[in-house]
């Protein structure tokens, strides 16, 4: 059964107001296939090279705290190059990445039916990945997605990735609606901490990057066992 967060008045008029929503990709519409440890790795080792000392990223090695603290080092005046090139660095790498998992990710069982059904209810919704443009197409498209989602944000659209908020505000700002009047979907840590920054609510769907005992410091308005769950939550927004 689904899991309301602070279930209460509260965040049942929270949920009320919610007219348009925003899904992350991998481990939310389709399984977790990125390969997380090889990529750190590689890239920790690219950067050492391109003058960014491993000391500088701490312990919290995850793929997206390196990518972004990145481009802080060199706005800091720390590494080599300027924060296109650097990110250029880290870019090169995660495509690899993400066109391997392109080779086998698969939507989940309700995926489509989801869609489907909120499409059927009024809402347009949006994906906003942190995986990059070119593999992020292909696997919409292959999957057959593409047609039920009105925009797309990529790794390749935004400066900082989730964590950061940008990536959902802009994708609020296509869709015409106010932080406060979506829902993001996701499946780890840096989606819900995306979305709190965002000032949006926030959905968790178990299975995916981050384990529940994971996210128990980081908790999100909803929790999901599976995507049909979504629809009747939503079915008293305005979208519906």
């Amino acid at each position: 059964m689904p899991h309301l967060e602070e279930s209460n008045i509260s965040i049942s008029e929270e949920i009320s107001k919610v007219k348009e929503v925003l899904f992350d990709f991998e481990g939310t519409l389709v399984d977790f296939q990125w390969q997380l440890e090889p990529a750190v790795a590689e890239t920790l080792g690219a950067l050492s090279k391109a003058g960014f000392q491993r000391q500088w990223y701490g312990e919290k090695l995850g793929y997206a705290h390196i990518y972004n603290h990145t481009l802080d080092l060199v706005n800091r005046g720390k590494g080599q190059g300027t924060s296109d090139s650097a990110s250029a660095l880290v870019d090169t790498i995660y495509d690899r990445f993400d066109a391997d998992a392109l080779t086998r990710w698969n939507l989940y069982p309700d995926t489509l039916k989801m869609l489907g059904t909120l499409r059927h209810q009024g809402f347009r919704m949006a994906v906003v990945s942190n995986v990059g443009k070119k593999s992020l197409q292909a696997a919409m498209e292959k999957l057959q997605i593409s047609h039920l989602i009105q925009v797309v944000i990529s790794r390749d659209d935004v400066f900082k990735i989730k964590p950061h908020p940008e990536g959902l505000l802009t994708a609020a700002k296509a869709l015409g609606v106010k932080p406060a009047e979506v829902l993001f979907v996701g499946d780890s840590r840096n989606d819900v901490g995306a979305a709190r920054q965002a000032g949006m609510l926030a959905a968790y769907l178990r299975g995916g990057e981050d384990s529940p005992e994971a996210m128990a410091l980081f908790p999100a308005d909803i929790e999901l066992d599976k995507l049909l769950q979504l629809p009747p939550i939503l079915a008293g927004s305005p979208g519906a």
